[in-house]
């Protein structure tokens, strides 16, 4: 403990100093590289702003800043990979739809196609039936 403050009085500047901190970091928008599991890392930030840790939970006033720090800086991004996440399941879902219809039309075509193939046959052969017919063949009269 520093000699000539009491308790309160240092509480008060490291409040201050967190405050500080905290402004810094918007200013700077460089908060993520103080994250750690979602949360601004409390042993970086005593440290850099020369205290204990301990101060980081045992000053209430200390603590509820830096939770709504949490709250602003990271559940922002939480909640924007959440929405990134949602939306990518949509596409994904509205994908496989598509590719499950193209699926079914490929299959499709691929039926018509066979039986194209099987009445060009079949024409062929009337249309060699009609030539033998007109063509007065034995056993055909017109």
């Amino acid at each position: 403990m520093i000699k000539g403050k009491s308790g309160q009085q240092i509480a008060q500047e490291n409040l201050k100093l967190v405050q500080a901190w905290i402004n810094e970091r918007n200013a700077a928008r460089d908060w993520d590289e103080y994250e750690y599991s979602g949360k601004v890392n409390r042993r970086v930030l005593a440290e850099e702003l020369g205290f204990a840790k301990s101060v980081c939970t045992q000053n209430k006033a200390v603590r509820t800043l830096i939770e709504e720090a949490d709250g602003y800086w990271f559940r922002k991004i939480d909640e924007d990979k959440k929405s990134h996440e949602a939306a990518r399941e949509r596409a994904e879902k509205q994908t496989n739809m598509v590719s499950m219809s193209n699926n079914a039309l490929t299959q499709r075509i691929v039926e018509l196609e066979a039986e194209n193939r099987q009445l060009q046959r079949e024409l062929t052969k009337f249309k060699k039936q009609q030539n033998l017919i007109q063509s007065g063949a034995a056993g055909f009269k017109i």
